[in-house]
């Protein structure tokens, strides 16, 4: 087998470069070995393999200069050449393994370009600040938030601490909030600045300062405040429609109540008349009755004035139907309390003298530890059956929630009526 020295000058040439080729790519592998500080196999493979092709073609060099020296027959290096081509092939294959897995690796391995780049994905704006106030690091949003506030680009932590106080409208960054330090930008987004200081691995303190985009919170917010704004004005016109069909309701109440007195001043007028013809009937005493409580409802509504006091009008109401009141205790002066009562009572005077025909209402007002409570009752028929609000009762319950009480109906042995508020600060002076 012919050795280097005893081969052609073309193939000694063709053997050199290839040679040469192979130790300029074990030296471009190297050079990437060492800048990844983390691939330490590599480094200790590619710096003997560099050295072997490195002598081998110093070796060969000098060979191939002297072949032309008849001095130089007894050549000490005698390796095979196909051994020398299966040396220079086998490092090739194992820096072009090397290049395949270093492409594949390429963005799964961190570097300092890594954590750059992926700062600058980030949506919120962060920068890191030395104890000196220098800039360690910094991504782009910080950079184009900060040019908004200054129009100009950030080098120390101060001029960042100036520009957000320097915020007005010669910046167009208005601050919402100094306690949670959140500003309104021009482009409508919503930031909130906050910072803290963070310690690194290797002992060094930093000043982090971050932006945090709240622009989806904020119109969330904008959005609820103008909802609870509608819904409160809602509320109020309900509760005035409210007000306004338990007052309709009673003085429905009160006219049918009327109505039927009057009804009955007519039947007994009839019947008084009947007798006068017949001369002695025995249904006398009931149609004097019919026609007693007629003429009283007449007479008290003629005796009674009108007053602006609601209690007052409830007395003369109550005295019209022909019941008896007894109230213990004391109502409110004035406000909403008072006027959510006397709406119980009245709705239990109708109630009572529509469906038990009572003669007499009893109403009981007490007060413990800032709550007021009204227990009203009558002396009419109980109700055979458990009492479900509807019609008037339930505007009264819906009234009484929305001053935050309590309402609770009592069936058996006899109709209670009880409604519980809580006081005011007015109510409690």
């Amino acid at each position: 087998m012919k050795t280097f020295y005893q081969s052609f000058a073309a193939h000694q040439s063709l053997l050199l470069l290839f040679y040469f080729l192979s130790a300029v790519f074990c030296l471009f592998m190297l050079i990437i070995v060492i800048g990844n500080h983390r691939d330490r196999k590599k480094l200790l493979l590619n710096v003997p393999l560099l050295t072997i092709l490195f002598a081998l073609l110093v070796i060969m060099a000098d060979i191939f200069a002297q072949s032309g020296n008849d001095s130089a027959q007894n050549v000490w290096f005698q390796v095979p050449v196909l051994l020398l081509w299966c040396i220079a092939a086998a490092a090739d294959i194992l820096l072009i393994c090397q290049l395949v897995r270093v492409y594949r690796a390429k963005g799964k391995t961190l570097n300092r370009n890594s954590v750059k780049e992926a700062m600058d994905r980030l949506p919120i704006g962060i920068c890191y600040f030395n104890l000196s106030g220098s800039v360690k690091l910094c991504n782009l949003q910080m950079c184009r938030i900060f040019r908004t506030l200054a129009q100009r680009d950030l080098q120390r932590y101060s001029e960042l601490n100036e520009a957000l106080e320097g915020c007005g409208p010669d910046t167009g960054v208005i601050c919402l909030s100094k306690e949670l330090q959140n500003y309104l930008f021009p482009d409508g987004r919503v930031w909130r600045y906050s910072q803290t200081e963070v310690t690194s691995d290797d002992g060094n303190t930093y000043i982090e300062a971050v932006f945090s985009d709240l622009t989806q919170q904020y119109n969330q917010e904008q959005e609820l405040k103008k909802q609870t704004k509608e819904l409160e004005r809602i509320s109020v016109e309900l509760k005035r429609l409210s007000d306004n069909a338990l007052i309709l309701t009673r003085e429905k109440e009160v006219l049918s109540a009327k109505t039927k007195l009057h009804d009955q001043m007519g039947a007994g007028l009839t019947a008084i008349r009947q007798i006068l013809l017949q001369r002695g009937a025995a249904e006398t005493e009931n149609a004097v009755e019919l026609l007693r409580r007629a003429v009283n409802a007449v007479k008290n509504d003629n005796e009674y004035p009108p007053e602006k006091d609601e209690l007052a009008k409830f007395r003369q109401d109550a005295d019209t139907v022909g019941v008896r009141l007894n109230i213990s205790g004391q109502l409110p002066g004035r406000g909403e309390l008072r006027f959510v009562l006397l709406l119980a009572m009245r709705e239990c005077l109708s109630n009572g003298v529509r469906h038990a025909g009572a003669k007499e209402l009893c109403v009981t007002i007490t007060e413990d530890e800032g709550w007021i409570s009204a227990c009203i009752t009558n002396d009419g028929t109980p109700p055979t059956g458990d009492i479900v609000p509807k019609g008037g009762l339930l505007n009264l319950y819906r009234c009484v929630l929305d001053c935050g009480g309590k309402m609770k109906i009592c069936s058996k042995p006899r109709f209670v009526l009880t409604v519980t508020l809580p006081k005011t600060e007015e109510d409690k002076v």
